[in-house]
């Protein structure tokens, strides 16, 4: 919904899901529903790829895109802000952590102040972590950025900002972080 449209749902808490026979899930109470605008929309969905892809460079890029603004206490600043934009903006937790430290000493939020944030983000920072929660709270761990890259290709695509080209450019350079040897 967010990429696609960027008409969506922005209170998926556990009491608005119904879970239906089969793989079928509904959604209730549409009380909270957010409109990002385009430019906000295609600039996440860019943020979604960096994420995805753990492209520090691009999470920078698209940090920028956004509207956010950072100020760094850091040396490696890339780096900082891709793990900042994971803590911020995907569902999965870092391997053997079983709940979320965003602020203890080696966070990137005491490495990475956040002096400016687009209002319209808010709804989806909210949307994203009452996702983990839900993970979490099921005990499933895994990366929305993973499961909605496609949809974020697609936007980026029908939008004229990723050609055919450039998707199958980034799936190989995936492949490849995934697979090294092959």
């Amino acid at each position: 919904m967010i990429l696609k449209s960027g008409f969506f749902h922005a209170d998926p808490h556990p009491g608005n899901i119904l879970i239906c026979k089969g793989s079928e899930v509904a959604l209730l109470d549409y009380g909270q529903v957010k409109e990002l605008p385009d430019h906000l929309r295609l600039g996440y969905a860019n943020l979604v790829i960096a994420i995805a892809d753990n492209n520090a460079s691009l999470a920078s890029q698209s940090f920028r895109e956004l509207g956010l603004v950072t100020f760094t206490k850091c040396e490696n600043e890339q780096q900082e802000l891709l793990q900042l934009a994971k803590t911020m903006f995907d569902t999965k937790m870092p391997p053997g952590v079983a709940v979320l430290q965003p602020f203890s000493e080696d966070s990137s939020i005491k490495k990475i102040s956040v002096e400016a944030f687009p209002e319209e983000l808010f709804s989806v920072l909210r949307t994203v972590i009452l996702l983990r929660g839900l993970s979490v709270g099921i005990g499933l761990n895994y990366s929305c950025a993973q499961q909605w890259k496609p949809i974020a290709e697609e936007a980026m695509l029908a939008s004229g900002r990723l050609s055919t080209g450039r998707k199958q450019k980034r799936r190989c350079s995936s492949l490849r972080k995934l697979y090294p040897g092959d």
